[in-house]
């Protein structure tokens, strides 16, 4: 009974962290996936100016409009936007910042940096650990009936009107 009631009430705490997990996997991959695809290029920041948007909850958002100006496939590029677009926090005028670009669409740049590398890496672990954990201990291990003691003898001779065949019976929690 604390079984299966335990089962049922971890279960959407097991698909958050499964969710989460995939997050994280999908993130790191996409990351990965620009380091190793996209073109390398150095990008000089020309204009940096702080804005503040205020979210439909009430909370004030504070971040960067940003223009960068890069070479792409031999062409010089420009750039302009909010920094969080393309994973730019901090920037000042004149900087020189390393980003990747798509080489079918020069016009999509990303920083591709591992922020938060640990901490990911942590979230990765934790809920891929916790969702393995759940499955394996409430859905695919298998239970055994407890050892009977030689003191107590099995229940094999149970008459009445509620005894069961013996290859009816169930063992512990349910399972045989």
């Amino acid at each position: 009974m604390v079984f299966v009631l335990a089962r049922y009430l971890l279960m959407p705490f097991a698909l958050i962290a499964a969710i989460l997990f995939l997050m994280a996997s999908h993130i790191i991959a996409t990351s990965l996936h620009h380091q190793a695809t996209w073109q390398r290029t150095v990008a000089t920041v020309t204009d940096v100016s702080p804005y503040s948007e205020m979210q439909a909850n009430g909370l004030k958002t504070d971040g960067i409009n940003i223009a960068v100006a890069y070479v792409a496939n031999d062409a010089p590029m420009a750039w302009s936007g909010k920094g969080k677009d393309i994973g730019l926090y901090k920037a000042a005028q004149g900087d020189q910042v390393e980003f990747y670009y798509d080489p079918a669409d020069p016009s999509k740049l990303d920083t591709a940096a591992m922020k938060g590398w640990s901490g990911g890496l942590l979230l990765l672990a934790v809920t891929g650990g916790f969702t393995a954990f759940y499955v394996w201990f409430f859905w695919l291990r298998g239970r055994r009936a407890p050892p009977t003691s030689p003191m107590m003898p099995l229940a094999t001779g149970v008459s009445g009107a509620g005894a069961k065949p013996a290859e009816q019976r169930r063992g512990t929690f349910g399972r045989h």
